[in-house]
């Protein structure tokens, strides 16, 4: 049915300069996309937002985000939704175009329709430190038409290695990053320990999961008489994020041995909100770490299984000689950055500040803007 009306109202719909912002399958609003859509909602006047829509599937808990958007979200999957898609100019995410469309995996005529749309890509997190160009490349098997970059680094692998430009991958910053502000007490700090999944965990048996390095390795942690020392000693809580892939494996971990620590699954509390609020974090390989540097906070990289995540993942950046923030590969190495970040008010090393600039171009709140100029300036 909606293929019909396309064909009956398309040249009409394709003359309206139609934009389609949307996040993962639909169902998300608090990522780049959101904070970009919330930007043109709120900032444009009428007739420049007048074409400007988000898709998100009403049955979601994130859709109470945008409701009060009104005419502008639409309902995944509904006539509307099909017809608009079909329809549109460009669409804008954080995700690839096989999120728009709930038969990904089956060919017709929708489909072939949003795989001939450019997109404007807005990323998760900072490309650096896991390959992505066999997927999100020129040449990938989602190729972007831009590709949104934060800094002078971030560019130059875009250009390098996934082969887009100058003019295609613009330096404009996370939309997100508009809202981020240090929101941390200081009564009581807390540490955000989340770190990534691991490829070769996927959907293994609990049993495989406890056996583990990295069930060995954040369990020890957790565990740990002297980390809990510090955190009693240094009034200092730690929050352990799980990974949404290893939501499952959640109550393998032991209970902590601090009441300091505390165990929250992913989607408890916005990520953002955690960032905003903790005094330092722990990871691995996320890319959140780009998010909790933006706002001057130390970062701490606990690397255990560094040269099996290589080999699996890949990265863009030399992790062992070219990161930021501290790097470990032991716990007790670990724990003595931890130490030493706590009794020393989780200030920032003076090396981390002076580099910032290379990696973040702009920090002023402005990100969204930038990305709807540039929109602008290409002609939609």
């Amino acid at each position: 049915m909606a293929y019909i009306l396309y064909i009956l109202s398309g040249l009409f719909l394709s003359r309206k300069n139609i934009w389609i912002v949307y996040e993962k399958f639909c169902k998300m609003a608090q990522d780049n996309g959101y904070y970009f859509f919330k930007y043109c909602m709120e900032n444009l006047d009428e007739k420049e937002k007048k074409n400007i829509y988000y898709v998100i599937d009403k049955r979601s808990d994130e859709y109470k985000n945008v409701e009060k958007y009104g005419k502008h979200v639409i309902d995944f999957m509904s006539v509307k939704h099909m017809l608009y898609i079909m329809s549109m100019s460009i669409c804008i995410s954080s995700d690839s175009k096989s999120h728009l469309y709930a038969w990904r995996t089956k060919p017709s005529l929708v489909k072939r329709a949003i795989g001939k749309k450019k997109e404007l890509f807005l990323q998760h997190g900072v490309t650096a430190l896991k390959q992505v160009h066999q997927l999100f490349g020129k040449n990938g098997t989602s190729s972007m038409e831009y590709f949104v970059t934060t800094g002078r680094v971030e560019q130059e692998i875009a250009i390098n290695e996934l082969g887009y430009n100058e003019k295609t991958a613009p330096i404009t910053g996370f939309a997100r990053w508009d809202v981020l502000e240090d929101k941390q007490s200081n009564k009581e700090k807390f540490i955000l320990l989340m770190p990534t999944w691991r490829s070769w965990l996927e959907e293994v048996s609990d049993n495989q999961f406890l056996v583990s390095d990295y069930y060995k390795k954040y369990s020890s942690l957790l565990q740990s008489p002297r980390l809990n020392q510090i955190l009693k000693d240094t009034n200092t809580r730690l929050i352990f994020y799980i990974h949404p892939k290893f939501a499952g494996y959640i109550d393998n971990f032991k209970a902590a041995v601090s009441n300091r620590v505390t165990y929250i699954p992913f989607g408890k509390i916005p990520l953002n909100e955690l960032m905003m609020r903790c005094s330092m974090l722990i990871t691995d390989y996320s890319s959140v770490c780009w998010d909790v540097y933006y706002m001057d906070k130390p970062v701490l990289f606990y690397q255990f299984d560094y040269d099996m995540y290589n080999q699996a993942h890949g990265s863009y950046i030399n992790m062992e000689n070219d990161l930021f923030g501290n790097r470990s590969t032991t716990e007790d190495a670990l724990l003595n950055d931890v130490e030493y970040f706590a009794n020393n008010g989780f200030v920032e090393n003076e090396k981390d500040r002076i580099a910032a600039p290379k990696y973040f171009e702009y920090r002023d709140n402005n990100n969204s803007k930038r990305i709807y100029d540039f929109l602008k300036n290409n002609g939609f």
